[in-house]
């Protein structure tokens, strides 16, 4: 499916051009450093008429930030939250008084974390996303754009109002989480205005992640831009409440990646109020109640369900027949955890990494899933270490 798939979508984005638009890109992209006096004479044309191919080339998503860098041909766009994590943590959490612990911050927002995951792992990534002119959002730009991803199209809002979002989390002293406020206002900025200047990058995405931390209108919109487009659509829940806005979207995804209780609520299983208490069934009773529905429904897409340290579960539609496949989590010793935080956004990077590079869907979920382990032996939200994961078939 994906090495075809992908060679596709190529010979579909080059068929976007004109005939003039072909040239003038195919000169950029043997020579990244030729001038346009240069390209103008060997195609004969005056450097104004270059100047206006080259204007072409970069809204159309051809041409990438400053100069002549041109989009790959297996581009990841994520769409989603950027924003600053602050994190407490309580070795002994009382409930309802102050709790002495240390403090840290460090970047996130699943989008974001997603992008870094991806450009670690050496995927050509660019980020939709905006933060505030401020401190927060300097530091994130700074940080996000030193670790590989593409920021050129990110948004910078100087509304008093709209400061850079920040997740507040309450972790105890093995790193799961007590739990979190976050503030996201200001992603209601990634809005159909926003999103219609950059259409023509997410129309020639090879493969498209959001996170549904966005607002139900700019998600809506997401999928009238890219309903008719052959690209990979994948989708991260994010947390129970927000994963609710893509009930009604669910057939137009390729893939979704959800937890357990998130994929219970998106199905209607249970209701919010019912995912707060603790499940009599094992989660293996759980995961066939899941797919037995599953089965009922044909328009649903492809999940990957995270289940802690049960690894994850994936459903599929193969031949007209609905399927189930286990994988195992990495094991991962308890003294060598440094926090789950980030987990899901590694794993969800990774498989759609195995996919970019032609991996088997299996194969890509392995990939994930080691990805996953690496990050919770981290402190750091997105480690460092996944630079080192091999995407070899796995």
């Amino acid at each position: 499916m994906n090495k075809q798939k992908f060679k596709r979508k190529a010979v579909a984005l080059i068929d976007n051009l004109t005939e003039r638009e072909k040239e003038v890109l195919e000169l950029i992209k043997n020579d990244a450093l030729i001038k346009r006096d240069e390209i103008a004479a060997k195609l004969k044309i005056s450097e104004s008429a270059v100047g206006t191919y080259i204007h072409h080339l970069s809204t159309k998503g051809y041409l990438l930030g400053k100069g002549y860098i041109t989009a790959p041909e297996k581009k990841i766009v994520v769409v989603g939250g950027a924003n600053l994590d602050i994190k407490g943590y309580s070795p002994n959490y009382i409930s309802g008084t102050s709790s002495p612990g240390w403090i840290e911050e460090s970047l996130g927002g699943v989008g974001r974390n997603i992008a870094e995951n991806l450009a670690l792992l050496d995927q050509d990534v660019l980020l939709l996303s905006v933060v505030g002119d401020d401190h927060f959002g300097r530091k994130l730009q700074m940080e996000t754009e030193a670790a590989g991803v593409d920021l050129s199209q990110l948004k910078i809002t100087a509304a008093p109002d709209n400061k850079t979002g920040i997740y507040l989390a309450h972790l105890d002293d093995n790193g799961e989480l007590l739990g979190a406020v976050n503030d996201m206002r200001i992603l209601k900025e990634i809005d159909q205005c926003y999103l219609t200047k950059k259409r023509k990058i997410i129309e020639n995405a090879a493969l498209l992640i959001f996170d549904t931390n966005l607002d139900q209108t700019a998600i809506d919109f997401l999928f009238e831009l890219t309903f008719a487009q052959n690209m990979i659509k994948i989708a991260d829940t994010v947390s129970l409440e927000k994963s609710l806005k893509l009930k009604n979207r669910l057939d137009q995804l390729d893939y979704l990646r959800a937890n357990l209780v998130e994929i219970e609520v998106l199905l209607a299983i249970k209701t919010l109020s019912e995912a707060d208490y603790p499940d009599p069934l094992t989660i293996t009773e759980r995961v066939t109640r899941i797919f037995n529905i599953y089965q009922q429904q044909n328009d649903l897409p492809a999940m990957i369900v995270s289940a802690g340290n049960q690894g994850a579960y994936y459903f599929n539609r193969e031949q007209d027949r609905a399927v189930s496949k286990h994988f195992p989590a990495e094991v991962v010793k308890k003294t060598d955890i440094g926090e789950t935080t980030g987990a899901g956004d590694a794993l969800t990077a990774a498989f759609a990494a195995g996919l970019n590079e032609g991996l088997a869907v299996e194969s890509a979920i392995k990939l994930g899933i080691k990805a996953a382990a690496i990050t919770i032996k981290s402190k750091q939200t997105c480690s460092p270490e996944l630079a080192n994961l091999e995407l070899g078939c796995q």
